[in-house]
């Protein structure tokens, strides 16, 4: 499969979903100035964690940021032929341990392994 990572412009696109779809998108909302560094893994799992450590940066989205984490991270998995199955809440509950620094991008990234499935 494909060793790509979602593009700044893919993630902006992401962004504005998510923030639509949580209702947090404000009049005159900018999307966000991406600055990620180049993304990388040796396996779909470390890229999908690279990318939403990346995004759980501070700074890096002002607007529906866990939303978008999850989103991007479901859309790289994808992208490198894997689909996530794990309960939302679940989903939701490792994105915000990510963005608060209690799970690791490691730890997120042998999360992510135990519950994708390949297409």
């Amino acid at each position: 499969m494909s060793a790509a990572v979602l593009t700044g412009d893919e993630v902006r696109f992401v962004n504005l979903v998510a923030a639509r779809r949580s209702g947090s998108l404000a009049p005159g909302w900018q999307p966000p100035a991406l600055a990620l560094d180049p993304i990388d893994g040796d396996t779909p799992f470390a890229r999908a964690a690279a990318l939403a450590a990346a995004l759980a940066r501070p700074g890096v989205l002002e607007t529906a940021s866990l939303p978008t984490i999850l989103l991007a991270t479901c859309c790289q998995l994808r992208r490198d032929g894997h689909r996530l199955m794990a309960p939302q809440g679940v989903a939701a509950g490792m994105t915000r341990g990510l963005a608060n620094g209690s799970v690791s991008a490691a730890e997120f990234a042998a999360w992510l392994k135990d519950r994708a499935v390949a297409d």
